[in-house]
């Protein structure tokens, strides 16, 4: 019985519900400063194209279990962004790649992707709750 009411329980008029969604990016959501909220990353996303990051984590460029620290990283980036064409996801094509502590380069760079999402409410949530940039176990907001 507890299955069946699970399946086909709905909201009763006046409870919330709510769910992660996709948005669809904009240059203009884009542009700006965004920060980590597990690792503290700091990155800013010119109108030009261009991006510059700071305290970058290992596990954004690897397949190491997220961390932060670590016998190298965090790691300042730089290099271009772009919309893809699934509109909810934001890819860094990274340029340039360095370990904060002693400047030296990272050997790989690559392109990274975040994928842009909302909690969304029924009824809506007041204020709306931000838009994130995700990528694996870290999120980002705008600052």
């Amino acid at each position: 019985m507890m299955l069946g009411a699970a399946c086909f329980w709905s909201p009763s008029p006046g409870s919330r519900y709510s769910e992660q969604q996709h948005v669809d990016l904009t240059d203009d959501i884009v542009v700006g400063v965004w920060v980590g909220h597990v690792s503290g990353a700091t990155y800013t996303f010119a109108a030009d194209g261009t991006f510059e990051a700071v305290g970058v984590p290992t596990a954004t460029f690897d397949d190491t279990p997220f961390r932060i620290g670590g016998p190298i990283g965090p790691y300042r980036c730089q290099g271009s962004w772009r919309i893809a064409q699934d509109r909810h996801l934001l890819v860094l094509d990274v340029t340039s790649i360095r370990d904060e502590r002693d400047g030296q380069p990272y050997a790989q760079p690559r392109s990274v992707t975040f994928s842009a999402t909302q909690w969304v409410s029924d009824p809506p949530d007041d204020p709306v709750k931000p838009l994130t940039l995700e990528l694996g176990a870290d999120r980002m907001t705008e600052k």
